[in-house]
């Protein structure tokens, strides 16, 4: 049996006894009618509409073709438990009576969680904000971008629906992901550290509940990129200094010749933006006051949509990681958007999210001139 059909197998074998123990699972669009008499905000989809992208060494060859974007809908909801019997599970998610509900991208998580029971501690509380129901693994969950936008945008919608905030003593749960910008975000929603709990140690019971759903992946919901971009707002201190940031990598997608790369863009006059952790308002700083954004793709990218509007966004791609999540970001905030891919694709690495970059310095060069020219061009005519 291969690994994909035993665990088909394994979940549908779950499943089946989780009927037997008369528990459903739901899918969205079930839990979204079963809340919607606790339904606060609905915001439906939005559509960009995104240029196509050449790359910017060779115009012949086409990264993106013309496309229009669609997020999906989201929503925020305040349930009233009352009489009715419901939990907030190991993974963050919520059952309400045998239905398992599913406000982001599935319910699997309870099936890991069936094998591998264990106590947790019990909390009682007036009021739960349960924002996110997966685990962070590292590969699907857990990075930057993943906090930014389904977490900390889904938490300033619960927030800005409700009159008069969160309510006072409210406590937030969820499988934490235990960094500094976590704490940090959430400090700035106004939870202290005896407010916070993750939920595969604590076992929250509540009386009122405040869940959002999940939109696309990709493409958030626009209304969610505003509550987020005006929720960290106020940390940023406006600066009339303008610069051009070269956003280094570390880790994977790294730019494996950037001593090369950097010692060109230091006669354009680029700051090279090492990367070390930062706060977030140290990292919302640095975007809002650049002219030119230019890195490998990167979680870093996140904080475009601080970027002022026009900013230049320059993104690095490896050869067969070539996502357009970042020129969505862009087209939402109006910034102008270019991008190069190195190396040739390879089918058999389709997707690869480790792959580094070699950058064809010189090429990139020719490239980044006619870039700016094309900008000096366009500025002068009007």
């Amino acid at each position: 049996m291969s690994p994909l059909s035993f665990k088909e197998t394994a979940k549908a074998s779950a499943l089946t006894v989780a009927r037997l123990l008369g528990v459903t699972f739901l899918d969205k669009n079930q839990t979204i009618d079963l809340l919607r008499p606790y339904e606060q905000v609905h915001h439906p989809a939005n559509r960009q509409l995104l240029s196509a992208v050449p790359d910017l060494i060779d115009p012949t060859l086409q990264l993106f073709d013309e496309q229009q974007a669609e997020s999906q809908p989201t929503h925020a909801w305040l349930f009233e438990r009352g009489t009715q019997s419901a939990v907030q599970l190991r993974c963050g998610n919520v059952k309400i009576g045998g239905k398992v509900l599913c406000t982001d991208y599935g319910n699997e998580s309870l099936l890991r969680d069936s094998l591998r029971p264990g106590k947790r501690t019990v909390i009682e509380v007036d009021t739960l904000v349960a924002p996110f129901g997966h685990y962070q693994d590292g590969i699907v969950f857990g990075g930057y971008y993943d906090f930014i936008y389904l977490v900390a945008a889904k938490l300033s919608r619960i927030r800005q629906s409700l009159p008069g905030g969160f309510p006072a003593g409210a406590v937030v749960a969820y499988p934490l992901f235990h960094t500094s910008y976590e704490q940090e975000f959430l400090a700035h929603l106004g939870f202290q550290p005896d407010q916070i709990f993750d939920t595969r140690q604590y076992d929250v019971r509540f009386k009122r509940c405040l869940l959002g759903s999940s939109g696309h992946w990709f493409y958030p919901n626009a209304s969610d990129v505003r509550a987020i971009r005006n929720e960290l707002a106020p940390l940023i201190q406006p600066s009339p200094v303008r610069e051009r940031v070269y956003i280094s990598r570390v880790g994977r997608r790294r730019v494996l010749n950037e001593d090369e790369l950097t010692t060109m863009l230091a006669r354009y006059d680029f700051t090279v933006i090492e990367d070390t952790p930062r706060t977030l308002r140290e990292q919302l700083a640095i975007y809002n006051r650049a002219s030119v954004v230019l890195g490998p793709h990167g979680a870093s990218f996140s904080n475009l949509i601080w970027c002022q509007p026009g900013t230049q966004l320059i993104e690095l791609f490896s050869a067969n990681y070539v996502p357009n999540f970042f020129q969505y970001l862009s087209s939402l905030s109006d910034l102008r958007y270019a991008a190069v891919r190195q190396g040739q694709p390879d089918p058999a690495r389709h997707n690869d999210l480790t792959e580094n970059i070699q950058v064809d310095v010189s090429a990139f060069e020719r490239g980044l001139n006619q870039l700016f020219e094309d900008e000096h061009r366009s500025m002068s005519l009007r």
